[in-house]
């Protein structure tokens, strides 16, 4: 490392010192000290990771979410609705189609025949299907990288009670009660 690289790393290792200094000692579930630490280990981390990147085109394996942010619509008494819907939405970059394909190729159960000639478009969909977005999102390796994702909770009509066959093409977002953005920094 040299220039800014090296400096990041330094200031790193002080923030970490310093937060672990103040976790030893910390008072209570809350304590200011370890708070305050917390936010100078993870500025210096993120940091840090943009010098790595900048000079020598290099990531860490850390990930900075910004974390979850919830936003309620008014809403005039504390009951819920009868009828909801969910809207998840995530992003992702492909950095490897070809580890994509390779991890599809991973999870083939025991038995079956892997489906070797799988392209990226399929290979992305066998991973949806046997292991979920969830999975999908936090897993490492698979040639994807989470940039961040967004989930809605909008009021729903009650004598509704089908699947809406286009659930993502008008947002009614009048009737939005419940908004989780988490966005992946870094």
């Amino acid at each position: 490392m040299s220039g800014n690289a090296r400096a990041a790393a330094e200031a790193l290792k002080s923030a970490i010192d310093e937060h672990l200094a103040a976790c030893e000692t910390r008072a209570g579930e809350q304590d200011e000290t370890v708070e305050a630490a917390y936010g100078r280990l993870r500025e210096a981390a993120e940091s840090y990771d943009d010098a790595l990147f900048d000079e020598y085109d290099e990531v860490t394996p850390f990930e900075f979410s910004a974390g979850p942010i919830w936003e309620a619509a008014e809403v005039t008494d504390s009951r819920l609705p009868p009828r909801l819907s969910v809207l998840v939405r995530r992003d992702f970059t492909v950095q490897s189609p070809e580890d994509l394909q390779a991890a599809a190729l991973a999870t083939s159960p025991e038995g079956d025949e892997p489906a070797e000639s799988q392209g990226p478009i399929d290979a992305l969909g066998t991973l949806l299907d046997r292991s979920g977005i969830d999975a999908l999102t936090w897993a490492g390796d698979t040639g994807l990288r989470y940039l961040g994702g967004t989930v809605w909770v909008l009021v729903r009509d009650v004598d509704d009670d089908t699947l809406d066959p286009a659930p993502f093409a008008a947002v009614d977002e009048s009737r939005l009660l419940l908004r989780l953005d988490e966005e992946v920094v870094g």
